[in-house]
């Protein structure tokens, strides 16, 4: 009786693993829609990072701050980068970044644009969204100075969570 529940336990096994094919996993890192990532620059100096005291990222029209890494923070202190969500439903994600140094709170306004693209991953997985010719336009503040003194894009597609996108001068 020993043998038979051995044999019987192998056999399920290998059914088991046999049915399953590659397309019927889906790991996270395949599924994810990735997120638009930006590297703080020195504007004294263009070469080297410099981190914002505190950044936090809110969406024009809404009440709520962006997730600013993987772990969903909201705000972030002493940062050389953050990676922010762009809108999947819409060609253009307008942002206001709020830096607060020293006590004093100054948001500058950045719409970023983009082509929206759906990419097959797999059967598990389904779609996902990925940004093609990401530009922006810094919008110029009616009163007070603008903390942001230039951004670049780094790469025009954001389909990973991994590269520089955009990089901002301050």
């Amino acid at each position: 009786m020993n043998r038979f529940y051995t044999v019987f336990l192998i056999l399920t096994a290998t059914i088991l693993f046999n049915s399953c094919e590659k397309d019927d996993l889906c790991t996270p890192d395949q599924a994810v829609t990735p997120r638009m990532v930006i590297e703080f620059k020195d504007a004294s100096s263009p070469s080297e990072n410099k981190a914002v005291d505190r950044i936090q990222v809110q969406e024009i029209g809404s009440s709520d701050f962006a997730p600013l890494d993987s772990t969903g923070s909201t705000s972030l202190n002493d940062t050389e980068s953050i990676s922010i969500p762009l809108r999947t439903n819409s060609s253009t994600t307008s942002y206001k970044f709020v830096l607060t140094k020293d006590g004093t709170i100054n948001s500058d306004h950045i719409d970023f644009n983009y082509v929206l693209e759906e990419e097959y991953v797999s059967r598990a997985c389904g779609f996902r969204i990925i940004y093609n010719n990401l530009s922006f336009e810094q919008i110029a503040e009616s009163t007070g100075t603008q903390w942001i003194q230039q951004a670049v894009v780094v790469l025009e597609n954001v389909t990973n969570n991994t590269d520089i996108h955009v990089q901002i001068f301050h």
